[in-house]
């Protein structure tokens, strides 16, 4: 009886530690899944923003996609995906002759989020980032120091970023806007037609691009 006893338990202890391992190992595929599919993420968002910095024309503008979640299996499940933000800052040397401009792909808490990639690129510039609320039936705008892109939140329309680039006094300047296309009409639309600094943009203006003024 002891013997069966003690065989019994032996058994026990090996398919606990067996079941351990296989939890270790699945948390350790999810974590570095999460890192991998953060940093795809903000890696694509950094190229964009390069490409639009880049562009050898004196006013850019194009819309860049994020997903509403970062899903770190091929599945699709919600059990595997990421709630998460995308900040995008602008960081300046101390003598502000260089700068970057950092992406990172964060999580929702609200204290100490946990930062799960990042990218940077070069960038001798001015930035002007927005975000927005929805209030008594309609988007609010504010500009703020640093963009924090959250898919995840009540009415969000942070899913599509509006980048625009303009030269001023030879230098650029871009703004980056949160502007996702909801019941056929932009959501920032409004918001650019009634700020002078923005509707001033030639190539914010509506001959330039239509698509971003239509619906009723």
């Amino acid at each position: 009886m002891i013997e069966f006893a003690l065989s019994k338990l032996n058994l026990l202890i090996f398919v606990t530690a067996i079941a351990a391992i296989v939890v270790f190992f699945i948390g350790s595929v999810n974590s570095n899944m999460k890192i991998k599919q953060s940093y795809e993420l903000v890696y694509k968002v950094g190229k964009e923003l390069k490409i639009g910095i880049d562009s050898s024309s004196y006013c850019t503008v194009k819309f860049i996609d994020i997903p509403r979640k970062i899903y770190v299996n091929s599945g699709g499940s919600d059990a595997f995906s990421i709630n998460y933000k995308l900040n995008v800052a602008m960081v300046k040397s101390p003598d502000e002759g260089t700068g970057k401009i950092v992406l990172s792909v964060i999580d929702r808490k609200p204290k100490k989020p946990q930062i799960y990639a990042a990218y940077d690129i070069d960038y001798n510039g001015e930035v002007e980032f927005y975000d927005s609320n929805f209030s008594n039936g309609s988007y609010q705008f504010n500009e703020t120091k640093t963009a924090n892109f959250d898919p995840q939140k009540s009415n969000s329309i942070d899913n599509t970023i509006l980048f625009v680039k303009k030269i001023e006094s030879g230098k650029p300047k871009i703004y980056l806007i949160p502007c996702l296309l909801k019941n056929g009409i932009y959501q920032c639309r409004d918001f650019i037609k009634g700020t002078s600094d923005l509707s001033s943009i030639s190539c914010l203006q509506e001959t330039a691009i239509p698509e971003l003024y239509r619906g009723a």
